[in-house]
């Protein structure tokens, strides 16, 4: 299993925890939901270039948090997962939560979007929330928050 967290952010510096952060969740997540993981990317990034990413590739031409595209060609899964920072800032402080926790929780959401979850209907996106809060859990019993 590869995973690695990179910046293309100006203000955003990669920590070594980072690295254990994702790699705990992957551990779970595979136990969990009976996945094997190949290669994932997660890079940090400003809002043009992530905004441009979003109009090139999803014919979507505004800002949002996250973009997860599958790479998968086998059953393990891969993907890149392109998180803008700017958007995790605004909503860290919206929620009322670290900037780090924010970030912890696009972490975890790009993950499950790997794995088959969704989020289009109020259901699906209540059943995100949940994963995402189950899996904060894990990194707040595991000492990362």
């Amino acid at each position: 299993m590869i995973e690695r967290v990179f910046s293309e952010h100006k203000d955003f510096i990669p920590k070594p925890v980072y690295q254990d952060v994702v790699e705990t969740v992957i551990s779970q997540l595979s136990e969990d939901q009976d996945a094997k993981f190949a290669e994932v990317s997660f890079v940090i990034m400003n809002d043009d270039e992530h905004t441009a990413l979003n109009i090139k590739y999803l014919d979507r031409d505004y800002s949002t948090d996250i973009l997860t595209f599958d790479m998968s060609d086998t059953d393990e899964i891969a993907g890149d997962v392109y998180i803008n920072w700017e958007v995790c800032i605004t909503n860290a402080k919206e929620y009322g939560v670290s900037d780090e926790q924010e970030l912890y929780r696009l972490f975890i959401h790009g993950l499950l979007h790997l794995v088959g979850f969704d989020d289009h209907t109020d259901d699906e996106k209540a059943e995100m929330r949940g994963q995402e809060d189950r899996y904060l859990q894990l990194l707040e019993d595991k000492s990362f928050m």
